[in-house]
C-alpha cells in the first residue's frame, strides 16, 4: 500500500465513521431543538461551549503533541502515553475545581449550574480518552478512532432520545453525557491496552516537563480555537439571552458540524503524513498541500453556495418549520465554509513543520478579533452580529495562515486554483437561483451536476490530479 493509499485508507476510515456520527447527531440536534425550544436549547449550547473553555487546562496540547512525536517514533507510545495520563488526572481535578468555583461566583441559576457541572465532567472525561485515540491517530490505526466516535455517539444520541420521549429535559440530557464520558473512557483504555501498550504507573518528572512545555503552542491554540468557534455562543448568553443562544446555534451548529467533519477527516488523516514528509521529501509537502487545497476547494464552495441559497429550505428540513429566525444567520455563516475547510489544510501544515507558535498565534489573534465584534455587533444585532463577527474572523485566520506559511516556510501557491471551483459554484448558483422553489432533493442533484459539468468544461483537472488518481489505483507513475 502506498502513502496516497495510506491516506485515502484513513481517510475512508475517519470519513465513513464521522459521517456516520454526523448524521446520528443531526438526528440528536434537530430533536434537542424541537424538544427543548430556544430557551432550553441556549441553555444546552451554552454550558457546553462555557465548559469546553474550561476543559482545554485539562490537557493543554499533550494530545496534539503525542500525535507528532509517536507518529516520529512509536516505540515512545507507552513511556509518551502512559506519562500523558498521570499528567492529565492532575489537571482535570483542578480544571474541575475551576470550573465548580466560577459557577458559584457568577451565580447562574440552578439550571444552569447543575448543567456546567455535568457537561463539565463529560468534557474532562472525553479530553482524557482522547489521550488514547492520540495514539491511535500517530500509529494510523484509524479504525479505532472510528470505533470509538460510532460508539460515543450512539450512546449519547440513543439515550437522549429515549429521556426526551419520556418527557425529561435539559438535565437529563447532561447525566446522558456525563455516562457517556465514562464508557468513553473505558473502551478507550481497554483497546490501547488490549492492541498497543501496557499500563505503567511509573511517573517521569522530566518528561511531564517536556510534555507540558512543548505542548503549550498546542494548548494555547486549543484555547484560542474554543475562544474562535465558542466565545459567540458564550457571549450571547451574557450579553442578550437564552433564546438568541439558541436562534444562533440552530444556524451555527449545522454548518460548524458540516466543515469540521470534512476537515476533521483531512487533516486527522494527512497530519502524520505531513509530519513525515517535512522530515523526508519537502517537494512532496508542497504538492500534497496544494492539491490537498485544491480538492477542499472544489468541495467548500459549491457547499457555501448551496447553502446561501437554499438556507430557508435546509432550516425548515432540518427543524420541521421551527426557528425560521435563524435563516439570515444561517445565510451569512455559510460563507465561512471555503476558509474553514482550506485553513484545516494550512493550519495542519504550519505543526507539521514546527511552526505551531505561529498557528497558535493566528488563532489569537483571530480569537481576539472575534471577541472584539463579538462585543461591538452582538449589542445592536444581536445573532446576526455574532454571524458577521465569524464569518470575518475565519477570513482573518485563512490570510494569517498563508502569511505565516510564506513567511517562514515557503510561499505556496495555493489560492490560484481556486479560480475555477468559484467560478463552477456561481454558474451553479445562477442556474438552480430562478428554480429553487422545485423540491429540494431535486436541485441538490441538479446543482451537483451542474457544478461538475462545469468543473471539467473549464478543465480544473490537470496532470496532477491523474497522478493522484494513479498513486490511489496503485499505478505507476
Amino acid at each position: 500500500m502506498n502513502q496516497i493509499q495510506r491516506i485515502v485508507k484513513n481517510m475512508g476510515v475517519t470519513g465513513t465513521a464521522q459521517i456516520l456520527t454526523a448524521l446520528i447527531s443531526f438526528v440528536l440536534v434537530i430533536y434537542l431543538a424541537r424538544f427543548l425550544g430556544e430557551a432550553d436549547f441556549g441553555k444546552y449550547n451554552f454550558a457546553f461551549s462555557f465548559t469546553s473553555l474550561f476543559v482545554i487546562f485539562a490537557d493543554l496540547g499533550v494530545n496534539q503533541l503525542l500525535i507528532r512525536e509517536i507518529a516520529r517514533e512509536k516505540q515512545l507510545s507507552e513511556h509518551y502515553v502512559n506519562n500523558a495520563i498521570l499528567l492529565k488526572v492532575s489537571l482535570s481535578i483542578l480544571t474541575f475545581i475551576g470550573i465548580v468555583l466560577i459557577t458559584w461566583l457568577l451565580r447562574f441559576p440552578k439550571t444552569l449550574s447543575i448543567l456546567l457541572y455535568l457537561f463539565g465532567i463529560y468534557n474532562i472525561l472525553l479530553t482524557l480518552s482522547s489521550t488514547y485515540l492520540s495514539l491511535f491517530q500517530a500509529w494510523e490505526k484509524m479504525e479505532y478512532v472510528a470505533l470509538f466516535q460510532i460508539i460515543e455517539r450512539i450512546i449519547i444520541v440513543t439515550l437522549t432520545l429515549t429521556v426526551l420521549f419520556m418527557g425529561y429535559g435539559v438535565i437529563a440530557v447532561g447525566y446522558i453525557y456525563m455516562l457517556a464520558g465514562i464508557i468513553d473512557m473505558i473502551v478507550a483504555v481497554t483497546i490501547s491496552f488490549k492492541k498497543f501498550i501496557r499500563p505503567l504507573f511509573k511517573i517521569d518528572w522530566e518528561l511531564q516537563k517536556k510534555l507540558l512545555i512543548m505542548g503549550l503552542p498546542f494548548g494555547l491554540n486549543s484555547l484560542f480555537a474554543v475562544f474562535f468557534f465558542k466565545i459567540d455562543t458564550i457571549l450571547l448568553g451574557f450579553l442578550k439571552d437564552d433564546v438568541a443562544v439558541g436562534i444562533y446555534n440552530a444556524a451555527y451548529n449545522p454548518l460548524l458540524s458540516l466543515s469540521m467533519i470534512v476537515a476533521g477527516i483531512v487533516s486527522t488523516a494527512i497530519y502524520p503524513v505531513m509530519s513525515k514528509y517535512y522530515k523526508k521529501n519537502k517537494k512532496s509537502l508542497e504538492k500534497f498541500t496544494i492539491i490537498s487545497s485544491k480538492y477542499l476547494a472544489i468541495l467548500g464552495f459549491p457547499v457555501a453556495t448551496g447553502c446561501f441559497i437554499l438556507a430557508d429550505k435546509f432550516i425548515s428540513i432540518l427543524y420541521a418549520g421551527g426557528y425560521t429566525s435563524a435563516i439570515i444567520a444561517f445565510q451569512i455563516l455559510a460563507l465561512f465554509i471555503p476558509f474553514r475547510l482550506v485553513s484545516s489544510i494550512t493550519g495542519t501544515l504550519l505543526t507539521s513543520i514546527n511552526r505551531q507558535g505561529y498557528r497558535m498565534f493566528s488563532v489569537g489573534i483571530s480569537a481576539a478579533f472575534n471577541i472584539i465584534l463579538n462585543l461591538i455587533l452582538i449589542p445592536y444585532y444581536s445573532y446576526i452580529g455574532a454571524s458577521i463577527a465569524t464569518v470575518l474572523s475565519e477570513l482573518l485566520l485563512y490570510t494569517l495562515f498563508f502569511f505565516y506559511i510564506g513567511r517562514y516556510y515557503k510561499t505556496i501557491k495555493v489560492n490560484q486554483t481556486f479560480t475555477k471551483p468559484l467560478i463552477a459554484s456561481i454558474i451553479m448558483a445562477l442556474t438552480i437561483y430562478p428554480i429553487k422553489n422545485l423540491n429540494t432533493f431535486i436541485l441538490i442533484g441538479l446543482a451537483t451536476l451542474i457544478y461538475f459539468i462545469s468543473l471539467f468544461l473549464l478543465r480544473t483537472f490537470g496532470d496532477d490530479d491523474r497522478l493522484l488518481l494513479n498513486n490511489l489505483l496503485g499505478k505507476e507513475a
